[in-house]
């Protein structure tokens, strides 16, 4: 009876006392030790931002201009990225440059790749550029998944990582300053199949896969790479406005994000994040009918709009 008792004992502290000791540990001790947000500072003069104009772009943008660094805007919306660049040069008194494109097209990236080989140094890129869903559905009966939504989609969140990040990459590795940093801006719901995000889960899915590998290509060189899982922000995208502990504001959200860098090499960005995560991921029989329950509101907020 007491070695029961005794394995029961063990099991709990190794399923929910240890990893939740390590979660608590990376946002607290972890960041004062290991954060690695400082040194890009020193890697480059430039990060890029892609989908620079809104959300946690924007606040990826404001962060890095706010420890010094240059910021490359990169987004769709010629008008928002002026008003975002003179925002940044006005609070920071740093230098902007601001790049259109639309990451649904293919005939962006010979472009894109001119201004990049024009910057003198880059410290980081941002891919965090993406689109999603306008409500939770199921795949085969969305009246939104049209064929050209598809193309869009995996245009927008598979084709720009693997593209950008080709773009970028060699160029940090000629540098010889150390603390470069590849960041993707993934998603939870990359971690696992996501019924009724299953498209945008794949796409999701594909960047911590890609990002995981070419860092394990990277071990040994100046390159850090680090894939950011986040679940819901108050952005426009996720249509959540309130903000608390488990929904961080976009601002909140890319501060402690970058503050991970160096910490963790996936990370849920938020401790908020990372405990409901845990949670999902982790204890039985919770996340479907949480995800169910998710798409029944998704569906009426959005019939009632």
């Amino acid at each position: 009876m007491f070695c029961c008792i005794s394995l029961a004992v063990l099991f709990v502290l190794w399923k929910v006392v240890w990893p939740l000791v390590k979660i608590l540990s990376a946002y607290t001790i972890g960041v004062t030790l290991f954060s690695k947000r400082k040194g890009l500072k020193k890697a480059g003069e430039w990060a890029i931002v892609t989908g620079a104009t809104d959300g946690i772009g924007k606040a990826y943008a404001n962060e890095l201009a706010r420890d010094g660094l240059n910021i490359m805007l990169i987004s769709r919306n010629s008008e928002k990225l002026d008003a975002v660049a003179s925002q940044i040069r006005e609070a920071y008194n740093v230098k902007t440059k601001v790049v259109q494109c639309d990451f649904t097209r293919t005939d962006i990236y010979s472009r894109l790749q001119t201004e990049v080989n024009q910057l003198s140094s880059i410290a980081c890129l941002v891919n965090n550029v993406g689109m999603s869903y306008p409500y939770f559905d199921k795949y085969a009966d969305a009246d939104f998944t049209s064929l050209e939504f598809i193309h869009n989609l995996i245009a927008c969140n598979v084709n720009s990582v693997a593209c950008v990040t080709r773009i970028v990459l060699p160029k940090l590795l000629k540098q010889t300053s150390p603390g470069s940093a590849i960041i993707n801006v993934s998603s939870m719901s990359g971690l696992t199949p996501f019924p009724y995000l299953a498209l945008y889960g794949a796409s999701k899915s594909f960047i911590v896969n890609l990002a995981e590998a070419i860092r394990l290509e990277l071990i040994g060189t100046n390159v850090l790479v680090q894939t950011v899982c986040p679940m819901l922000v108050a952005t426009n995208m996720s249509k959540v406005k309130s903000t608390g502990f488990f929904v961080p504001s976009p601002e909140e959200f890319a501060s402690s994000a970058l503050n991970m860098l160096g910490v963790e090499h996936v990370t849920s960005g938020w401790l908020g994040h990372a405990l409901r995560s845990w949670c999902f991921l982790s204890i039985p029989g919770i996340f479907l009918p949480v995800v169910k329950s998710m798409h029944k509101r998704s569906v009426k907020r959005f019939k009632n709009q």
